[in-house]
């Protein structure tokens, strides 16, 4: 396996372009388009949250066909809480790019991102279809990326290549999320595209167990978004069947996974006013539900967030977050350290060289371990820290 280039369009098959519509005051790219050469394979994970956008609701249904042409992205309003006019706002932008591409509407899958409570500039939007087709290309993945940022600082790609049953086979991918990053679901947007020959079922249940293992073990701070969308297309076009059983569905799953860990990576290092990541590993878990229980409370604990971000070693943030999570455990036993160094053993704090362990608080990413001396189970989350900058950028948002 090997890194390239190409982001969402480095598998073959795929064009990709972004383009101003005028959706963000700032004049900035505000609408993505990724096309297929011919109908692809789909598959999707979407949000959890009761309160779905549009985007969300039109792109459920249209997935349960296990296929499309194209997927329609903007960002700068997340056309939320815009009842059946926005809904209908949605459908007339995938008609307008469904006839544009000569494709057939419900192959046009649409996500949005941006403030919640505005309704889409629409006709605004579509004087932009006629210039977002004309200009798809694989070269313009880029673009694309760049067109679904909302307070992302960069944009976020990731394309890997692999051998499989004797083909040369690609995954890549491109993402966007700053904040309402949590774990419960994948709190962002992310296009993921693949060149292999796979049935939507497998698709669909492989790019489910990915998410589990990437997106749901991201947080940035704690929230979960109402139009939260991972998309997966496959081209079939590198000629690589993908079977349920034997090697090329465990080989496919693991080349899936590195593309999609990659960018959630990226999306927690550019998480809203970050200015570290902290991977959390819990060891010693009765269970591993245990152990991802208590990793999910250390890493969604404001109190650990700000920790991090003062560089202060503080035993008891972590252990209290530990205590708090459903995992069971023996307090007398625990084990807690910042990188190699013990700061709680047998339950009790040691802090002998503070000035040692604020160094390691320092760094751009920090490891925490934690071990409960209750079994064998193990789990882990990437978190950041949580800064002032953060409070400054949320604070404003609407305005």
């Amino acid at each position: 396996m090997k890194s390239v280039t190409g982001g969402v369009t480095a598998a073959k098959g795929f064009n990709a372009c972004g383009v101003a519509a005028g959706i963000k005051p700032s004049k900035k790219l505000d609408l993505a388009l990724i096309v297929t050469d011919h109908p692809a394979r789909a598959a999707g994970v979407l949000t959890t949250n009761r309160v779905k956008a549009a985007s969300v609701l039109i792109s459920q249904a249209r997935l349960r066909r296990g296929r499309a042409s194209a997927i329609l992205i903007n960002s700068g309003c997340a056309n939320c809480l815009t009842g059946d006019a926005g809904r209908q706002d949605a459908l007339r932008l995938t008609r307008a790019v469904a006839r544009r591409l000569r494709i057939p509407e419900n192959d046009v899958l649409v996500a949005s991102t941006g403030l919640i409570g505005k309704r889409l500039p629409v006709e605004r939007v579509l004087r932009a279809v006629p210039s977002l087709v004309k200009h798809v290309s694989r070269a313009n993945h880029a673009d694309a990326a760049q067109a679904i940022l909302t307070t992302d600082l960069r944009i976020k790609e990731a394309a890997v290549e692999t051998m499989i049953g004797g083909h040369r086979c690609r995954v890549g991918g491109m993402a966007k999320g700053a904040g309402m990053i949590a774990p419960s679901m994948a709190t962002m947007l992310c296009v993921v595209t693949t060149d292999v020959v796979i049935a939507p079922a497998l698709l669909r249940t492989l790019l489910r167990q990915a998410t589990a293992r990437t997106f749901n073990r991201i947080t940035v701070d704690g929230d979960m978004s109402t139009n939260d969308t991972v998309f997966a297309l496959a081209s079939g076009d590198a000629g690589a069947v993908i079977r349920s059983t034997g090697t090329s569905a465990r080989l496919f799953a693991r080349t899936l996974e590195t593309v999609m860990e990659r960018l959630a990576t990226l999306i927690v290092q550019d998480g809203e006013g970050v200015t570290r990541t902290m991977r959390v590993h819990v060891d010693g878990a009765r269970t591993d539900r245990d152990a991802q229980a208590c990793a999910r409370q250390i890493a969604n604990s404001p109190l650990v967030k700000t920790m991090l971000a003062g560089s202060d070693p503080n035993p008891g943030r972590i252990a209290a977050a530990a205590g708090a999570s459903t995992a069971r455990f023996d307090a007398a036993r625990l084990e807690i350290a910042i990188g190699s160094h013990t700061i709680v053993a047998n339950g009790m704090a040691r802090l002998n060289n503070v000035a040692m362990l604020r160094r390691l608080l320092s760094r751009p990413a920090v490891t925490v371990r934690v071990n409960l001396h209750a079994g064998r189970g193990s789990g882990w989350m990437l978190a950041s820290d949580l800064t002032e900058d953060y409070v400054r950028i949320n604070a404003g948002y609407a305005t």
